[in-house]
């Protein structure tokens, strides 16, 4: 993939970032307040750094709220983001905030301890969805995507009340592939997971750093850092799922033909990609 210009400075700031990097692995001492070292490998943060910079997830001034449910994913999400803080030419506010949805069985004196380790203030933001959920649900239904509705719109507009302008998820580059073919073999579309979303009614955007980053590489920081993920008590008792089924074969699939992420990414994300920021603002321009 070319690089922007923005994306090409990337190399300008390395050599400080991963000293600074090595600094807090050798000494497991809070840096500037962002707690223990438990940074992400050099080659995961130039994943992201690409995905920040060609879609400008992340400007000097944003006040970004980072979403952390207590899985991997958001956990390496809170790591991620320490470490872009400590770049000279990122200067933004992160807040990490949690939605406590009242479900029975989650884990929250783990949770906790978890957040200590990471050396972070998280903000707890309380609301009821089980029940709302409960109610919803048709007999047989899975309820995450009415979990996550119900969720992204709480976590939207508590970012506005409180002037975080983006709200940055931890959605990797598997859940990208996934959520295309899901959409392809049952949504009858072709449409991929965007790097950024817009609210629709909100000055608030959504990000997804980790977009470029594969699950392997997020399973391996979390073995490495010795962090304790917290599942969802809910998720994980409805085995039929079809993002489930699907993750399944594709990791199946990327056992022996590893280089299908790769593949992946630049099909999605890529300057040729259909889908490609440019692309698609030429082809609006051209429609107006």
């Amino acid at each position: 993939m070319n690089k922007t210009p923005e994306a090409a400075s990337i190399m300008a700031n390395d050599h400080t970032l991963y000293q600074i990097q090595e600094t807090m692995i050798q000494t497991h001492e809070p840096i500037h307040g962002h707690g223990p070292s438990l940074v992400p490998s050099k080659a995961t943060m130039k994943l992201v750094e690409d995905a920040v910079f060609r879609f400008g997830l992340i400007e000097s001034g944003d006040r970004v709220a980072v979403g952390c449910s207590g899985g991997k994913d958001s956990l390496m999400m809170v790591s991620v983001l320490q470490a872009l803080s400590l770049r000279k030419d990122l200067d933004f506010e992160m807040q990490v905030i949690h939605l406590d949805q009242q479900q029975p069985g989650f884990q929250q004196a783990q949770f906790e301890e978890t957040l200590g380790r990471l050396g972070v203030h998280c903000e707890i933001i309380t609301r009821d969805t089980w029940s709302v959920v409960e109610e919803q649900r048709k007999p047989g239904q899975i309820p995450c995507a009415i979990c996550s509705r119900l969720r992204r719109g709480i976590l939207n507009k508590w970012c506005a009340e409180h002037g975080f302008n983006k709200l940055a998820l931890g959605h990797h580059l598997d859940d990208a592939l996934e959520t295309f073919m899901l959409n392809f073999l049952f949504g009858r579309r072709l449409d991929p997971l965007k790097a950024s979303t817009p609210a629709s009614e909100l000055p608030v955007t959504t990000i997804r750093p980790l977009i470029f980053v594969e699950e392997r590489k997020v399973q391996s920081w979390l073995d490495a850092s010795g962090l304790k993920a917290i599942p969802c008590p809910v998720c994980d008792s409805f085995p039929d799922a079809k993002r489930r089924d699907l993750k399944g074969v594709l990791q199946s699939f990327g056992q022996t033909q590893p280089e299908i992420y790769a593949s992946a990414r630049d099909a999605l994300y890529g300057d040729s990609s259909p889908f490609s920021h440019e692309r698609l603002t030429t082809l609006r321009t051209e429609a107006d």
